[in-house]
This record gives structure tokens, sequence and C-alpha cells, in this order.
């Protein structure tokens, strides 16, 4: 029976800032682990941690897109409201003024944000131990809608299990089937 320890993704090959962090430290991290390894990081949010490495919080790619544009947060509180279409997204963001380079220039924004303020919390469905199944990892995800959940060893973070990771397995084993 395959772990998720054996899947999972590392905190090497995913953004970490501790929780004094700003949006700037996030980004800058982002890069980081993009750069690193086989494909760079396949990681799906940046992992708030303290002193002790616990999770305090994570901040997922399109949360951290929209903290950048200007009213950002406006903008997407007015999108979950209204359930939008495409063609009423395009309103909003011409409307908004985030049509053209609204993410030219986001070194002032970045540094101004500290990510404490737009982090979310992790409940207990967005956590799992290393030694569970990928198959109870797998259905978790597919059924809470999670992309990912944290991995802890015990009390401590050791990293992040994806459907991106998940799919990659099914693939393998499937390849290797004899049909």
């Amino acid at each position: 029976m395959t772990r998720v320890k054996e899947l999972m993704s590392g905190l090497s090959q995913i953004p970490v800032v501790d929780d004094g962090a700003t949006l700037f430290d996030a980004v800058l991290q982002v890069g980081v682990a993009r750069a690193g390894g086989q494909g760079g990081s396949r990681s799906p949010a940046v992992l708030v941690v303290d002193e002790e490495k616990k999770i305090t919080g994570f901040l997922e790619f399109a949360k951290l897109v929209l903290a950048l544009a200007p009213d950002g947060g406006e903008l997407a509180e007015s999108a979950k409201r209204s359930g939008l279409s495409p063609d009423e997204i395009r309103l909003e963001l011409k409307k908004f003024g985030l049509l053209e380079d609204a993410l030219e220039n986001p070194c002032k924004k970045a540094g101004e944000t500290p990510i404490k303020s737009i982090m979310s919390i992790p409940g207990p469905d967005r956590i799992t131990g290393s030694e569970v199944s990928i198959s109870e990892a797998a259905f978790r995800m597919a059924l809470s809608g999670h992309d990912f959940l944290f991995v802890l060893d015990g009390e401590l973070l050791r990293g992040i299990i994806s459907l991106d990771d998940v799919m990659g397995h099914i693939c393998d084993t499937v390849r290797a089937c004899r049909l």
C-alpha cells in the first residue's frame, strides 16, 4: 500500500514563509521554489509557519494574485456573491481597472501586505498524516473539493500531497497494467 509520505512534495519543493512575512516575501519564495528541483514547485500554495514549523496558514495562488491587484479583495467578494459568467468577469475586471497592466508593478502592494492579513487557516479537513494511505488522501481531496492536503508527521509539517501527486501515481500504475 502506497503511503502519503512516498508521493508528497517535501518542504524543499514548497514555498514556505514565516507568519511575520509580507506578500513580497511570499512571491519571492514562490520564485525560489519554482526554480528548484525537477521542474520546480508543484505546490498550489504558499505555506505559512511559525518558528516551530507548525502551520499557521496558507495562501493559495489565486488568492495571491487577487491580493496583488488594486481592490482585489473587493473584486473577489463581488465575484463570490454573483457567480459570474466569463463576460461578467470581464466587465468586473474592466470596472476595477484590471484588464491591462494591474500586475505589471506589484512591488509596492506586495511589500505593504502582511501575509497574515490574507492567508487562510487550515481546518482539520486540510491536514493528513504522512502514514495515511494514498487512497484515503486521494478520496478525501476528491470529496472535499481540496486540491491538496498538508502532511504532518506527528505535529511537524513535512510537506503537502496534491491531486497532481495522486494523478502521477495513478498514471504510473495504469501504465504498468497489462490488459
